[in-house]
């Protein structure tokens, strides 16, 4: 009888095999036992082995990338944010009375009996431009004289952009002073919190908060965007005096630079930088005076706007950078944010709507002499216009407290004094 060693020595299989092979071994008896195992395969690729191997460490990279992305985005968002000059809210503003005393605007103001349309997807915004050449400017815009005065309206349910011009020589009663006068003083008395209030008082409507530049800031916005393109006309810009090379020649004196720098020598569709869409902006001597004027500067505006939205994604970053640092806003900081990096990407109708105050037939212009001598002055229908401002903005009526009326203006739109 053959003997087994104690070394349970096993009978390898031949390296070839495939088949189910014998291993024999002693068991505790001393008898060999012969068992049927098979070689080792593969296991198969099950779904959940795919993940934990390949789809579960990719993830987790895309995760740190997207994260890393996400990160990075927030903190430019909160960079571009801080760039911006934030006004704190006055609680107790003040102004300069007709007695050139120093006193609160709250002294004057009063609640109206009805209140004005609400819509909590409509909010209103006051848009002011500094014509700095005026008087001194100061940071917060008192003793400036405001050229451009837009009440921008933005619908977060309907996705639209409209914007109210207001003439700077229409008249209105601003408090404190007892004959009317031009609108745009209201920013010298008392700075963007009267001229809100005065805004409010004439065309019965909410403002949430006010943005201000001055003509220099706007050239550098507009050459953030690498400047816009327009169509111009001949007599635009060649018109002496104040077509566009004209306020482009005064622009350049200003800032102690040639005349002719930046001079426009053709027509038609042009690309204009900052400094020439300004001036053009400017240009009131060509065809329906200071009402072509609004027309201009909304077409700058509507230019900018599209440039923008046409811009790649890196572009807009780099342009909102530059733009942020060149505005003053009393608005808080989470709105801007909205409206900036939430409300604008979503705009459905980039091309902005837009209403011009004085509505043609609701006011007079001319020499008048009752509140000043030999003072040019819109006078406007106030109360005529307001339904109408009503529906621009809201797409209904309703009723208000009548607005004081200004002299020698016409009543309800019919020409009537």
């Amino acid at each position: 009888m053959k003997e087994h060693k104690s070394d349970n020595r096993i009978r390898k299989p031949n390296s070839v095999q495939t088949e189910p092979f014998h291993v024999e071994h002693i068991n505790a008896k001393g008898k060999v036992v012969h068992s049927r195992q098979s070689k080792k395969e593969k296991k198969p690729w099950t779904f959940k082995r795919v993940f934990l191997r390949i789809i579960l460490p990719i993830l987790l990279v895309l995760t740190i990338i997207i994260g890393g992305i996400i990160i990075w985005l927030l903190q430019w968002e909160n960079h571009v944010l801080d760039q911006i000059e934030y006004i704190p809210t006055d609680t107790n503003p003040t102004f300069i009375n007709e007695s050139s005393s120093l006193v609160e605007i709250s002294q004057y103001t009063s609640e109206t009996i009805i209140p004005p349309v609400e819509d909590e997807d409509v909010h209103n915004f006051l848009l002011i431009g500094i014509d700095s050449r005026s008087r001194k400017y100061t940071d917060d815009g008192t003793g400036s004289l405001a050229d451009v005065i837009m009440v921008m309206s933005v619908d977060n349910q309907e996705g639209t952009i409209k914007l109210v011009t207001i003439q700077r020589d229409c008249y209105v009663y601003i408090p404190g002073h007892s004959k009317p006068q031009k609108i745009n003083a209201a920013m010298s008395y008392g700075g963007p919190e009267l001229l809100s209030i005065v805004i409010e008082n004439h065309l019965r409507i909410d403002l949430e908060g006010y943005a201000y530049v001055n003509f220099y800031n706007m050239e550098k916005v507009i050459d953030a965007v690498d400047g816009i393109d327009l169509e111009v006309t001949k007599s635009e810009v060649f018109h002496e005096p104040g077509g566009l090379n004209a306020n482009l020649a005064e622009q350049n004196r200003i800032l102690g630079v040639p005349e002719d720098t930046y001079k426009v020598t053709s027509s038609g569709m042009i690309h204009l930088n900052g400094r020439q869409a300004v001036a053009y902006s400017r240009i009131r001597e060509v065809g329906n005076g200071v009402y072509g004027r609004s027309e201009r500067q909304v077409k700058v505006l509507n230019a900018l706007l599209k440039k923008f939205s046409d811009m790649s994604t890196t572009s807009k970053m780099s342009v909102m950078d530059d733009i942020a640092s060149m505005i003053a806003t009393n608005i808080s900081k989470k709105d801007i944010k909205h409206y900036a990096f939430d409300f604008l990407p979503k705009v459905r109708n980039m091309e902005i709507q837009q209403m011009g105050i004085p509505v043609d037939g609701y006011f007079r212009s001319g020499m008048y002499s009752d509140v000043r001598a030999n003072e040019w002055s819109i006078r406007p229908d106030w109360n005529g216009m307001i339904p109408l401002v009503q529906e621009f903005l809201y797409g209904e009526t309703s009723a208000f407290d009548p607005v004081e009326e200004i002299p020698k203006a016409p009543r309800n739109g019919n020409g009537e004094s």
